[in-house]
Order: structure tokens, then sequence, then C-alpha cells
């Protein structure tokens, strides 16, 4: 692709929408500070949506049958990133195809993917953000690292922020029941010190609402975030986890307010997570097996948002 038609596609995309600190420091942080971000699991109501009745299904095509990450391209579009090839996807919901691709990075296990004005941030699981303009790539060192498994990306334009889930490790001091998300600098895109968020997992495991009001389903056995994302008006921050197909809602400050697990049968491995400005929720599901596909799930809240 050109200069010119590449800069001409990220322009036209409408948006939906800190201090520096090694790995290291991070881990031997006060436990007892960090902990104090992580209140117990006490759900106050179930989702607002309804995981069991989409408002739309986007059957994804081949290049995509791995997504990890998606992020709102504008009104009609997402992008997103799958685990193996450093391309950045535009898919366009109405005609369900590919508008375009745009080459980023060499090859490696890229997880997620926002959206910071005119540039796409993606994170690569080993920690390293890449930064992409319409002219070029740069890349950031965040402070994490492999052994935290990042793979959970996403900015808030209204709030500033900038979060990035982990998988595995805390850091912080935490114990490894903790799983943790922290705040970048949206200019060096570093963690700061302490996380933003802390989830006591065992604590979520035991709040799960999938068995509560006469439900029948599988329970969130395990959580292990693969996504997060910050909902419009509320600010709430929503994380996801492939890992027993859990998906937990935070209030700003970092209360858990609902456990809710997706069905299996329509989320094979839930990878990623974004919101439209209107509420509405996309969630995108890797292929189950190797002939399945792809897919994009659009809900609409079923209650107020408030």
């Amino acid at each position: 692709m050109t200069k010119p038609l590449f800069c001409a596609l990220l322009l036209s995309f409408g948006c939906d929408g800190p201090a520096a600190q090694t790995p290291a420091a991070a881990r031997f942080a006060s436990s007892a500070e960090a902990s104090s971000a992580a209140p117990a699991a006490s759900p106050t109501r179930s989702s607002p949506y309804a995981f069991n009745r989409a408002a739309a299904t986007y059957n994804l095509p081949p290049e995509l049958a791995e997504i990890s990450g998606i992020a709102l391209a504008g009104p009609d579009r997402l992008a997103g990133v799958e685990d193996e090839s450093g391309t950045l996807y535009f898919y366009n919901l109405r005609t369900q195809r590919i508008d375009s691709t745009v080459k980023f990075g060499p090859k490696g296990d890229y997880e997620d993917v926002a959206r910071q004005g005119d540039a796409w941030l993606i994170l690569r699981s080993d920690g390293t953000l890449f930064r992409r303009t319409a002219t070029e790539t740069t890349t950031h060192a965040t402070g994490l690292t492999a052994a935290n498994e990042p793979e959970g990306l996403t900015y808030d334009a209204a709030s500033g922020q900038l979060l990035v889930a982990c998988k595995s490790e805390a850091g912080a001091g935490l114990d490894d029941t903790k799983r943790a998300v922290y705040r970048l600098n949206p200019q060096t895109y570093q963690i700061e010190p302490k996380p933003a968020y802390v989830l006591d997992v065992p604590a979520i495991l035991a709040a799960d609402l999938g068995q509560q009001k006469g439900k029948k389903g599988p329970k969130v056995s395990q959580f292990a975030p693969s996504a997060v994302a910050i909902q419009p008006g509320t600010g709430h921050v929503f994380v996801l986890s492939a890992r027993g197909n859990g998906l937990v809602e935070l209030d700003k400050q970092g209360k858990v307010v609902a456990v809710q697990t997706l069905p299996p049968k329509l989320f094979p491995q839930p990878e990623g997570l974004t919101f439209a400005r209107n509420g509405d929720l996309f969630i995108s599901s890797e292929a189950g097996k190797k002939d399945g596909q792809g897919l994009v799930y659009r809900f609409t809240a079923t209650a107020a948002l408030n």
C-alpha cells in the first residue's frame, strides 16, 4: 500500500470513542499497598447484556480465525489483530468483509489493539507496544514482560485512560491468586508502579452469577484476563477471560458489580472486547476448531446503564 492511500485510510476511520517504572521495581512494590486496590468480589447485579441473544453475529474470514483483539475503527468498521502476523485488519460490519490491511510489525504473538487519536496501538504478549501512525511504526517497552502475559489493551478517550490487563503474574508484590490491570502513561506507554485494578480470582469464581436466580449453565471455573474495555457513560471496566469464559464488570473504584459466564457454544475462545459509543458491546471469539470461523457478536444493553 502506498503512503498516500494508507494515510487516507487512517484518517477515514472515526474513533468510537501516568510515571515510568521498570518490571523489577513494579514487581517489588509494596504488597500491602497494591492489595488495597482489590476489594472483595460482591456483585450487586447481573450484567445488562443478554449474552445468549446477540443483536448481530459476524462470521469472520479465514485470516481472522485466530482473532485475538478488536477495537472500533468507526461506526461500521472493526480493527482486529490475530495471534501470528504483524498485520492490522479493517473489517467492514456492513459487507462482512475485510476492507484493508496494514502491516505494522514482524510475526509475533499479538494480543490486542486500541485506537488513540490518529494512531493504532498493538500489544504483544512480551509487553512490547507497537504504535502505528500513517507514516511509521514505533515500539515501546511498557515495563511488563512475558511472565505477566499482557493480553488486554484499551484506550478511553473520555477519561484519557490507557489500560493493559495481565493474564499471568500480577507483579507489584501480589500473590498468584491475583490478576492485575495497569494504567499506561499515554505519552511514554510505561506502566504505573501500582496496578489500577486488582482482581481476586477465588472471589470472582465464588461470586459467579451464572448459577444464581435459577439459571442453569457452566460457572466460571478459571479467570485469566484476555481483554479489557471501558464502558461509555458509566466508566465501568469490563475484563474478559477466555479461560472459563468469564466476564467481570468493575466500577470506577475497582469494586466488582457483575460476574457473568459467556455461553461456550457461542464463544469457543473469547479474546476480544470493545464498546461502541452508545454502549453496545462487541466480543470476538477465536474459532473453536481448525475448520471453524472466528466470530464477533454485538450485544445491546437490556437495562439502563447507570
